[in-house]
């Protein structure tokens, strides 16, 4: 055999091999179809609807959970608030079941702070402890105007949890400690809507 030919089959085999390691599970994948809530169970909630490539959360208790759970990942996803001081959340790890008095939030969850106000990207603890910093000045340079999409992520790896918003790294936790668990929306006040959710699990980290 040729040495151009067996250089050649080399490359190929280390390309399929390449291919197949990025293959692993790390690819986002969308967890909105931009139609229906499918994929997504609501708990104690009828204030979530979907259209236009949407996803809106028109205030009330209780949550919209995901089918799956995640331990390590990295979620992604447009938001915008349409009234001022209008107030939602970002949960994660969240348990399956809900508190049985309203307002119903997950049992044992993470919240992340999704709201127009100076709260903005705070993580809040539903049955579990929380802390965590927050850089201040990089959320004034990043928040948007009522009205306008901002771009939100939420990198959860192990114990520790970074939330940026429009690519600025705002918020940083090494207190999550709860192991895994469903991602989660609640609309607590105001309406919102969503879009372009997707998410990444970390398998290999």
């Amino acid at each position: 055999m040729k040495t151009r030919t067996r250089l050649c089959i080399w490359i190929a085999g280390l390309a399929a091999t390449l291919a197949s390691a990025g293959s692993s599970g790390d690819e986002f994948i969308s967890l909105f179809d931009g139609k229906t809530l499918s994929g997504w169970t609501p708990m104690h909630t009828d204030r979530f609807s979907a259209r236009d490539g949407v996803l809106r959360a028109d205030g009330g208790s209780g949550w919209l959970r995901s089918a799956k759970s995640y331990k390590n990942f990295e979620f992604q996803a447009e938001y915008r608030a349409l009234k001022k001081g209008a107030d939602s959340g970002l949960l994660f790890r969240c348990s399956g079941d809900s508190t049985p008095k309203p307002p119903h939030w997950p049992s044992k969850a993470y919240q992340l702070q999704v709201i127009d106000a100076d709260s903005l990207l705070m993580i809040f603890g539903h049955g579990a402890l929380s802390h965590f910093e927050r850089d201040v000045a990089a959320l004034q340079t990043a928040r948007k105007p009522v009205g306008e999409w901002q771009t939100i992520t939420l990198k959860v790896v192990g114990n520790r949890a970074e939330a940026a918003l429009g690519g600025k790294r705002v918020t940083v936790s090494d207190s999550i400690h709860l192991d895994e668990g469903y991602i989660g929306l609640q609309g607590e006040n105001g309406s919102f809507e969503w879009r372009n959710l997707k998410i990444r699990e970390l398998k290999n980290k």
